[in-house]
């Protein structure tokens, strides 16, 4: 595995959690699942496990606040006090360039959920429509087992997905983890405007969010009602500010390099 480098900044191995359950969201349409993860990191103030750099993620450096940080994979994890249900989390800065590298991420991933002895893994992503003439939005599943798609329907406020493909290692790493090791694996997608699709700075805060809403729900996580709409309209203006600041900045530099950009419409 010379492509990677793993940085671990805790120990943490299999004896010491208690069923836990695996959340993935990677970077893709509105950055619905990245988004829904990160803020589950914060709900439950999880703690780092390791980060993992990759040569095939984009050649490039990641400037907040002055800082510099590599491109990278993150595992983080959080302990049920209870002592019911462990969280393993895992996000990324960027899907890897390359349909090879998609795959090895998203390889090496399955294997270290593994390790930490995961039995059911839920990818979060995006599910690009037409737009949406309702406010209200929709949900949809697939999975690796069919008792969970059996199962979900039964509520009525989950579709399942007939045909399609999810390309990256939101689908990806589910699907690899049940091959390789007989994990289990459900993907939940949310509705968003595929006008997203061209938008790579869009992020659909209300579809991430209600996302989050539907699997606390169903998976016992204490984040129902986190959200009021009054902070979600705060997190969107500090987003669109951010995003503003980054192009004004990138108006006055001309890198040496160009590197052509990968299309986010790939990855679900």
């Amino acid at each position: 595995m010379h492509n990677f480098r793993l940085i671990q900044f805790t120990d943490l191995n299999s004896e010491q959690l208690h069923h836990p359950l695996c959340i993935i969201g990677m970077p893709g349409i509105a950055d619905i699942g990245k988004f829904a993860v990160d803020q589950l990191i914060g709900i439950f103030q999880a703690q780092k496990y390791c980060e993992i750099i990759f040569n095939d993620y984009p050649a490039g450096a990641i400037v907040d606040e002055s800082l510099l940080s590599t491109p990278k994979a993150e595992i983080l994890f959080y302990k049920d006090p209870k002592k019911a249900q462990d969280l393993i989390l895992i996000t990324a800065d960027a899907q890897a360039m390359s349909p090879r590298g998609i795959y090895e991420i998203s390889d090496y991933l399955a294997t270290l959920i593994n390790e930490l002895n995961v039995k059911k893994i839920i990818a979060l992503g995006a599910y690009p429509i037409k737009q949406n003439p309702n406010s209200e939005i929709n949900f949809y599943i697939t999975s690796t087992e069919q008792k969970y798609i059996d199962e979900f329907l039964l509520h009525g406020d989950i579709q399942k997905v007939n045909k399609g493909v999810i390309i990256g290692s939101n689908g990806l790493i589910p699907t690899l983890a049940k091959a390789r090791f007989g994990i289990e694996g459900i993907v939940f997608l949310a509705e968003t405007d595929n006008s997203a699709i061209l938008n790579e700075s869009y992020t659909d805060l209300q579809a991430s969010i209600q996302l989050l809403e539907l699997i606390g729900k169903y998976f016992n996580l204490p984040i129902k009602n986190t959200f009021s709409q009054k902070k979600i309209t705060e997190i969107s203006q500090d987003l669109e500010e951010k995003r503003k600041e980054l192009e004004n900045d990138l108006k006055t530099l001309q890198p040496p390099l160009t590197v052509p950009d990968m299309d986010k419409s790939l990855y679900i």
